[in-house]
């Protein structure tokens, strides 16, 4: 699962982290290389007349909060290196980062929303791989989390490192539980006890209209600027979405069971009645969304939600919990099954100063006090295995969170140069199943991987 559309935070409020970014375009390969080489690539690595390097950073951190929050981890670098100035700029447009890239006029260091377009950019030659500079700084990438970690790596070579992971968990409302006379402390165990809670948690009006929804499997998804459930899903099932050698498995048997698992709920409650309630529903992150209006009892998503839920309905907040997303009954190791991935601090082809991009870029990423104040500031989880206690570590639905980030249920996406295609067909099929009643395996079958 991917986060997509910078637009959505710009709806929401700034203050939060939300972890939307643009989808990775379906620039070929090729294409790109192209490109590349008749821009040349040369760089000038110099520094200005005063003897400062000035580096210049892309972010897709956006504004407000988060931009401050950036901003003060800049600035206390700088101070610590009074020869190198850093000016960031929110770019939230990946086909924009491309052009630049080709055109012979990059950044000097790209910090991605997510890691989707790594493949496909590596793949081009459009980034630089880092490995010989992980070694020639003696970098220990075992500190990091690492199914963060292998989320930015293509066929085994470095391409970036992470920083401020995210995941997905169980989110859901105590209060609509013990409504339901379910235990509030005890939320299911399998995706088959999830079905039956959410039957109970559903309730009608007299015209048959949803009220109130146990369970949305697609909500959020592509259309509030999230990722395609399903994925995470498969993993849920005891499946995998590509073989050992990299190689896309969309029809394996698992991944077809947690389309057929999706596809159930939309049978039973009706697709018109699904998509009218959701419709009915405030934005995503919105004191009016299904969550955060106390309409939606569970709900599948990361612990940004349950900040923006803080802020924007206490009431309902406090009655908020979080859990592992269960797994199948056939796969109960399952359990805590989730996408993981982080901001992707990368170095773009043609950099001008490409070394001290990357000195920059592993201070960020190991600096475990600036990394907790980040994680504290944005509610997203430390990229490395041990920081300094933070405050918001107290919180129990955040610090679910962080155990599920490194626990062995956390799985990134196998990067190859069509990785990022093959994530969004796999939207597309689960659409197709969905909302207009393909068979499961069918619409899996109908995937195209490259």
């Amino acid at each position: 699962m991917f986060p997509n559309h910078p637009e959505i935070i710009a709806r929401a409020r700034d203050g939060r982290r939300n972890r939307v970014v643009t989808r990775f375009l379906g620039v070929g390969a090729m294409t790109i290389a192209g490109a590349l080489a008749l821009a040349g690539c040369a760089v000038d690595g110099n520094a200005n007349e005063s003897g400062k390097i000035e580096l210049t950073m892309w972010q897709q951190w956006g504004g407000g909060h988060e931009r401050d929050t950036l901003k003060a981890l800049i600035h206390e670098y700088e101070s610590l290196h009074p020869n190198i100035t850093i000016t960031e700029e929110p770019v939230t447009n990946n086909a924009e980062i491309l052009s630049s890239i080709t055109g012979g006029n990059p950044p000097d260091i790209i910090d991605l929303g997510n890691s989707l377009s790594l493949g496909g950019w590596a793949a081009a030659g459009a980034i630089q791989p880092l490995d010989d500079y992980i070694k020639a700084a003696g970098l220990d990438t075992s500190q990091y989390i690492q199914s963060a970690y292998e989320g930015m790596t293509v066929d085994g070579v470095t391409y970036a490192l992470p920083f401020q992971v995210f995941n997905a968990g169980l989110l859901y409302n105590k209060e609509l539980f013990t409504e339901a006379g379910l235990d509030p402390n005890s939320p299911p165990t399998t995706l088959e006890e999830l079905a039956d809670f959410a039957k109970k948690l559903t309730k009608t009006d007299a015209s048959g209209a949803i009220t109130q929804m146990g369970f949305l499997p697609t909500y959020p998804g592509p259309d509030q600027g999230q990722t395609c459930p399903l994925i995470s899903y498969g993993y849920a099932f005891g499946g995998s979405w590509t073989d050992a050698n990299g190689n896309p498995t969309p029809t394996a048997d698992e991944n077809v069971a947690a389309l057929e698992w999706e596809k159930s709920f939309f049978d039973e409650y009706g697709v018109a009645n699904i998509q009218n309630f959701i419709q009915s529903a405030g934005s995503y992150l919105t004191g009016g969304d299904p969550l955060e209006s106390g309409k939606l009892a569970m709900m599948f998503d990361g612990p940004w939600s349950a900040a923006f839920t803080k802020d924007n309905n206490p009431a309902v907040a406090a009655q908020l919990a979080a859990a592992p997303f269960p797994g199948a009954a056939s796969s109960p190791s399952s359990t805590g099954a989730t996408y993981i991935d982080a901001n992707a601090q990368l170095i773009p082809s043609g950099a001008k100063h490409p070394q001290e991009a990357f000195d920059f870029i592993a201070w960020m990423t190991t600096n475990a006090e600036q990394t907790a104040i980040f994680s504290n500031d944005v509610a997203n989880i430390p990229q490395l295995k041990k920081v300094p206690a933070f405050e918001r570590q107290n919180d129990p639905i955040y610090a679910t969170y962080v155990e599920i980030a490194n626990g062995e249920g956390a799985r990134s996406w196998t990067q190859t140069a069509t990785s990022s295609t093959y994530g969004a067909n796999l939207c597309q099929a689960q659409d197709a199943a969905l909302l207009t009643g393909v068979d499961p395996l069918e619409a899996l079958m109908a995937v195209k991987t490259e």
